[in-house]
């Protein structure tokens, strides 16, 4: 009992030397002299510094199709959040975040794929270095134009070619006096189109650059054009791939827009002969108020002899900024088989917020 006694006796006078300095301090014997909440806090500069917004996009829609029969389900014309910071460190240099993922709605709505994820060094006169997932700069200098549908194959001629989004990717983007340029390496990372489509186009040799990409566009009030060259080297297909892309944009007048892509590409085998397909996408959009009609033609050539082409139409009412309802008509026409008819009803919801 004794022995108990003088344990929480010592428990007490510790205790009671631990909280001797803080109340030293408000009885005025503390060594601080100045008031805690005038300090600066761990981070003050940083977040004073910065700015972080979040943001997401979710595109649900209800789409019947009469492929083998016909079917109806619930589609996603890929829905995504996404974060954003950018850190000033001096008047002209800034870093810059960006991480952005997938939400699948037509599967159980949980997180997919990420999009984009990667951190850069922006300066106002020399442009951006950046590291990581991003979209790849040729698509960004040909294809971008076009990709104006409420669809996830948008735009979709270049769809069956062409990459969208690169992993491991080291880019260098510039723009001046209407002049862009786009460029980009690829190093130890998968190649082609985006995880969704199935591809397996792993590069296995992780010494070697897998792809290389640079393009430039020229902007003159409502006229663009862009031209772009990208190289991949997929070792697991025994297959070097050269694409060849030009696009192009007009504003004909306030309300209509017209654009158009085309890549053709070279795809050399070790071993086989060799083949060259391409692809082409005509894309317009039309305003009318809080409606907007779009439309499109495309066309794939796989050099296999199975040419397809096809026609979509959308039609959309904006009930608010941040709410679109779609309606969606896609024909894809194949050489040797059947007609394809989507035809999808949906919602698009955007939002933007700045944390601070």
């Amino acid at each position: 009992m004794n022995y108990f006694i003088k344990r929480v006796l010592m428990i007490c006078l510790l205790a009671s030397g631990m909280l001797a300095v803080p109340l030293s301090a408000f009885a005025g014997g503390g060594e601080a002299e100045e008031p805690v909440a005038e300090e600066a806090m761990p981070g003050e500069a940083l977040v004073k510094d910065t700015d972080v917004s979040i943001y997401g996009r979710f595109w649900p829609r209800l789409t019947w199709e009469n492929s083998d029969g016909s079917s109806t389900d619930i589609t996603d014309a890929l829905s995504r959040v996404g974060i954003k910071a950018t850190t000033q460190i001096t008047e002209g240099l800034s870093a810059v975040l960006h991480g952005e993922w997938d939400v699948d709605i037509e599967q159980n709505g949980d997180f997919g794929d990420a999009r984009q994820a990667y951190v850069g060094i922006k300066s106002e006169d020399l442009g951006m270095v950046a590291i990581g997932k991003q979209w790849d700069p040729y698509f960004n200098t040909v294809a971008e134009v076009t990709d104006i549908f409420y669809h996830r194959a948008s735009p979709f001629g270049y769809d069956h070619q062409g990459p969208f989004r690169s992993t491991n990717l080291v880019t260098y983007s510039n723009s001046f006096s209407g002049l862009k340029v786009n460029a980009g390496m690829q190093v130890d990372g998968e190649v082609g189109n985006d995880a969704y489509y199935g591809k397996d186009d792993s590069a296995s040799n992780a010494d070697n650059v897998d792809a290389a990409s640079i393009g430039a566009g020229f902007s003159s009030g409502p006229i663009y054009i862009g031209a772009s060259y990208l190289r991949q080297n997929q070792d697991e297909k025994d297959r070097e791939r050269n694409f060849f892309g030009v696009g192009g944009s007009l504003s004909v007048i306030e309300n209509l827009y017209l654009a158009v892509t085309y890549q053709y590409i070279t795809d050399n085998y070790d071993v086989g002969p060799d083949v060259n397909p391409w692809t082409l996408d005509v894309a317009g959009a039309y305003t009318m108020g809080s409606l907007k009609l779009l439309a499109g033609f495309f066309m794939h050539d796989p050099d296999d002899g199975d040419e397809r082409m096809g026609y979509n139409v959308t039609l959309i009412k904006e009930v608010h900024t941040a709410l679109d309802i779609f309606a969606e008509w896609v024909l894809f026409d194949e050489e040797h088989g059947d007609d394809v008819n989507t035809l999808s009803l949906g919602f698009r919801y955007d939002f933007d917020v700045q944390i601070f």
